[in-house]
């Protein structure tokens, strides 16, 4: 008896896929499209309705915010309020040792506010630059010392604080006086004797040509403490000055003294030594008062530790 082996492939045949590229893509395309479809419960497959923004939606979404840019609008409004400032200032004089304003406040506060209104970015706390404006300041007013400029937190006026330098000697030329300070600055140009008496300072008179300018140094340091001290030292022996010149063409203070008809040559060249030459003069002085000796044109004290007299 003859038996049939059985076959031993169980897998199917598989049958060749005939499909096209194109229908791939399409039952795929057909599959993903049945997926955006909603199912009813009548199992009737319906589109999704398609939603569109309408005018009336984008108004609710405005004014439900309308809350919000209002508050902003404020906050915005009361911080650029906060920081502005107003060119109004309030000026406020500090007086130091020995010094004295050739001013009036309201001189100051005028022309300080003109300057505070030449810029826009001055009107805002931020935006100001207080070194600037205070350089401008002791610009246009050469006989202050220091200005210093203070913006409130809360109010909206500046407040400048102004320190007057010291006014020390008027210096007289051929384009007018000048009140000069301790460093030989010319702070002030005098258009009337009234102010130059009222300050009781003492007048130089300059032959020699010097360049009186506003605002620029028209003697050293030096010099005008070399003026000083010899005024000094002849007050504290009660011998009055009654003028001051500067020759032409040299270093040389002439001192004038109440009383007496001559005069006092004074070395300015040699600066440092004005106690030497003012002490060598009130000797000279004593000497001759004793003798009965009264010199007719000057008493010459240039020379250091001599004296000579005409």
């Amino acid at each position: 008896m003859i038996f049939k082996r059985k076959s031993t492939n169980l897998v199917p045949n598989r049958q060749p896929n005939l499909t096209a590229p194109n229908d791939r893509i399409s039952s795929r395309t057909a599959y993903y499209s049945r997926r955006t479809d909603t199912d009813t419960n009548l199992g009737r497959q319906q589109n999704r309705p398609i939603t569109n923004k309408r005018p009336d939606n984008l108004i609710n979404y405005w004014l439900q915010r309308f809350g919000l840019l209002v508050l902003l609008i404020v906050v915005l409004v009361s911080v650029m309020s906060a920081l502005s400032i107003n060119n109004n200032v309030h000026v406020i004089t500090l007086k130091s040792s020995g010094s004295s304003f050739l001013r009036d406040s309201d001189t100051y506060q005028k022309a300080i506010s003109s300057i505070l209104g030449n810029s826009i970015w001055n009107r805002n706390k931020v935006t100001i630059n207080t070194t600037s404006v205070s350089k401008q300041i002791l610009i246009k007013f050469p006989e202050l010392s220091d200005v210093s400029i203070v913006l409130p937190i809360l109010a909206h006026r500046p407040v400048v604080y102004i320190t007057a330098s010291q006014p020390t000697l008027v210096i007289t030329g051929t384009n007018g006086s000048y009140i000069l300070d301790q460093t030989g600055k010319a702070l002030l140009l005098v258009v009337d004797t009234k102010t130059i008496l009222s300050l009781k300072l003492p007048i130089l008179t300059d032959q020699s040509g010097l360049k009186l300018v506003l605002g620029e140094r028209v003697l050293s340091s030096n010099d005008v403490s070399f003026v000083k001290l010899i005024i000094a030292q002849l007050a504290a022996k009660h011998v009055v000055v009654s003028g001051l010149i500067m020759p032409v063409a040299s270093r040389e203070i002439d001192v004038y003294i109440s009383g007496v008809e001559y005069y006092v040559k004074f070395n300015l060249q040699d600066s440092g030594k004005a106690l030497q030459q003012a002490g060598s003069f009130l000797a000279t002085k004593n000497l001759l008062d004793s003798q009965n000796v009264v010199p007719s044109h000057y008493i010459d004290v240039r020379v250091s530790g001599r004296a000579y007299y005409q």
